[in-house]
């Protein structure tokens, strides 16, 4: 039996094309099947926790405790199988919903003052975290993504001040310090992304700025929280046991080798900066 090149490619293709429809149904029939599983598994919990919950306490109550806490489960076990696109953002966000639910449903079994405190605590922890991957996808615009360290950063600024208002006040010493300590990453991320000199350049005044930094930080941290003057500690190389300076000693050898290296930076960027316009 002669058969032509061109009816081998055919048939071969074919076949290739079956293969793929087969395993695309069985792909499926398993996800429907891991689907129904799960959902057994998580009705096999809820449905006794209903009825014991109604038979104790003549009402729901802590019911929604399980409820929210299943949901927590399913948002990272079933959801991203359930989805086709942005899956990532879609376990990120169902997991986010349901532990501010669980939290809630807590709150309202327990009492407490406690949910504002917790409800800020878990989304700046998890916006420092997630937020510069979630950003990051494909759903949002280039200049949302060329952009995300400053709304990283700012985000995680804001939620960081309303949590430490929410666990203290707005004119605690607390809230001052954060402030303060939040400076030098501001500083950073304006010199890394938006300052236009080569990375030499930007290296030598990020060190010089931790260099400073570490000699200023302590003091300040004492001025806010106790009341003192600002004065810079002072330093005795030869009095290393005396704890009146063992601190000092090593933050000034942390800015002296910090303000070391960003002259050699800014020295090696000169050279690059001198060879580029030749």
């Amino acid at each position: 039996m002669e058969i032509s090149e061109h009816e081998l490619l055919t048939a071969s293709d074919d076949n290739r094309q079956r293969e793929i429809v087969r395993q695309a149904e069985s792909l499926k029939k398993t996800k429907r099947g891991y689907t129904w599983i799960w959902i057994a598994v998580y009705m096999a919990a809820l449905i006794p926790c209903f009825i014991a919950n109604i038979a104790v306490s003549g009402a729901l109550t802590w019911f929604f405790i399980v409820l929210t806490a299943e949901m927590t489960a399913f948002s990272l076990i079933n959801l991203p199988v359930l989805v086709k696109n942005h899956k990532g953002l879609w376990a990120l966000g169902g997991f986010y919903v349901s532990l501010i639910l669980l939290l809630a449903a807590c709150r309202l079994y327990n009492g407490g003052s406690w949910f504002l405190t917790a409800f800020l605590g878990v989304t700046l922890g998890l916006a420092v975290v997630f937020l510069p991957f979630a950003l990051n996808d494909e759903l949002f615009g280039d200049k949302i993504r060329n952009n995300k360290g400053l709304i990283c950063l700012g985000a995680d600024t804001i939620l960081a001040v309303l949590l430490v208002v929410s666990a203290f006040d707005i004119t605690s010493s607390g809230l001052r310090l954060m402030l303060i300590e939040i400076i030098l990453p501001w500083a950073y991320l304006i010199v890394i992304r938006y300052l236009k000199v080569n990375g030499m350049f930007k290296a030598s005044i990020c060190l010089a700025l931790g260099g400073v930094f570490a000699i200023i930080q302590r003091p300040l941290m004492f001025s806010i929280l106790d009341g003192k003057p600002f004065r810079i500690e002072p330093v005795n190389f030869g009095a290393w046991s005396n704890p009146d300076y063992f601190n000092a000693n090593i933050m000034t050898l942390i800015c002296g080798g910090c303000l070391l290296l960003a002259v050699v930076f800014a020295i090696c960027g000169a050279v690059r900066e001198a060879r580029s316009k030749k």
